[in-house]
């Protein structure tokens, strides 16, 4: 039937045909990233070049797509969704 996804955990509820019991169900693919993960924005040039923005921080997390914040909770590039293949995760200090 239909689903809701309200939530940025690897689960989702799911209203089955048997009855409209509700299950929990595990999606097949994890995000990479999670709330308040500290990430950089990955771009190549034209030459093949990568360079690295940020950090900025993981705002949400919606099936795959991440929206990111800057320290001021400011939605960055206009709240747009990134891929995780756009994304990397900011080295933790170990100091």
């Amino acid at each position: 039937m239909g689903s809701i996804d309200n939530n940025t955990d690897s689960q989702e509820i799911v209203f089955l045909d048997d009855g409209g019991r509700v299950t929990v169900q595990k999606y097949s693919n994890p995000p990479k990233f999670y709330p308040n993960d500290r990430v950089y924005i990955i771009t190549l040039s034209r030459e093949g070049t990568p360079s690295r923005e940020g950090p900025f921080i993981v705002s949400s997390v919606n099936n795959g797509k991440y929206i990111l914040c800057d320290a001021n909770k400011t939605p960055v590039k206009n709240g747009k969704n990134f891929e995780e293949v756009e994304l990397e995760l900011e080295p933790e200090d170990f100091f």
